[in-house]
């Protein structure tokens, strides 16, 4: 099956053995598939160990080895900015975490091949922040979303967060702030923020191979140094339980990494995640205007089944008066991706 080479070639990017390729292998698509799902750059790492007859043709391999290239340029010059973001900003006294990106590439075994596009930065003084970026930097600061305050430098967008979740949605979610700002910076917060940052985009629209990835390399780098017991309570007490279960379930079968949490999910589940993860279900809207908010209705409604394994514990209607009030709070969300 499509999937299971996919996921193979995860494996042997990973350093996980190399799975045979079976004969008319159609590279195209697997190469648009892995664009997708932002790990081109990764598993053109097998490439060098593959047998001539199993390498993709030239047409792809040379444009996927330019993908390859690009992405590491890109990081590097990120990396760049966060560098200059983070000296500024310790001149002044105040504290920079980076979140996500260039915080979880660290994990690979090529952190440059982890692919990414914004910077997440998390200010120990965050109005202080966005004013030194302003006055030093000549930039101006967007405050039109919630959760962050956003800006360009060098051709990078840069996400300011002020709080970890978005405390305004769900109500859930106001709690598990005050959680993850007790333990930061520490590897409890690290699984923590990733299970809970992975599963509001899984809930809003989907995730991706990156994330199933970044999950498997996260955990297993801090097997030994979380608490577990306090990732399964919270877990639990926030009502995404049976979600960890079920991805916990497919980096257990396909990655042999076995999370310690005390979730699991049946097989439906698993492997309906894991298709809606690689394939999507709702084609992205990419304009500005009243048809957005549509698909927003019509995405909102279709994912709710992904709603209830990630926010059992808020029940629709307060899930959905939360989200009535944050759009109303920054108007300009409703129409414009934020």
């Amino acid at each position: 099956m499509e999937i299971d080479i996919i996921f193979g070639l995860l494996r042997s990017a990973l350093g996980g053995g190399q799975d045979n390729i079976p004969e008319g292998t159609d590279w195209r698509r697997l190469f648009s598939l892995l664009q997708q799902n932002h790990v081109a750059a990764l598993v053109s790492e097998v490439f060098a160990n593959l047998p001539a007859g199993q390498k993709p043709p030239r047409q792809v391999l040379i444009p996927w080895l330019s993908e390859r290239e690009k992405a590491t340029a890109w990081y590097r010059h990120q990396l760049s900015v966060q560098q200059e973001i983070e000296a500024l900003m310790q001149q002044h006294g105040i504290g920079t975490l980076a979140l996500k990106g260039t915080r979880l590439a660290q994990f690979y075994p090529k952190p440059e091949l982890r692919e990414f596009s914004d910077l997440d930065l998390y200010f120990s003084n965050h109005n202080e922040a966005d004013r030194l970026t302003q006055q030093h930097l000549g930039i101006t600061v967007s405050n039109d979303a919630h959760h962050h305050s956003k800006y360009n430098y060098r051709g990078v967008t840069i996400e300011s967060h002020y709080d970890f979740v978005n405390r305004h949605y769900p109500p859930s979610n106001r709690r598990f702030e005050e959680v993850l700002k007790k333990l930061a910076p520490t590897p409890t917060f690290e699984v923590l923020f990733q299970l809970r940052h992975m599963a509001s985009h899984f809930a809003a629209s989907r995730i991706t191979l990156r994330d199933l990835v970044d999950w498997h390399l996260l955990t297993r780098a801090h097997r030994d140094s979380a608490d577990w017991d306090c990732v399964a309570r919270e877990s639990e007490t926030s009502g995404m339980a049976d979600f960890a279960g079920a991805v916990n379930q497919i980096v257990e079968n396909r990655f042999g990494n076995h999370v310690p949490l005390p979730f699991s999910a049946d097989r439906e589940t698993t492997l309906k995640i894991e298709n809606d993860t690689l394939y999507g279900s709702i084609q992205e809207h990419k304009k500005e205007n009243l048809g957005r908010l549509l698909w927003k209705l019509r995405r909102y409604s279709a994912n709710r089944w992904k709603q209830r394994l990630v926010y059992s514990h808020d029940s629709a209607w307060s899930r959905l008066a939360a989200s009535l009030a944050a759009h109303a709070a920054k108007p300009r969300s409703i129409l414009h991706k934020m």
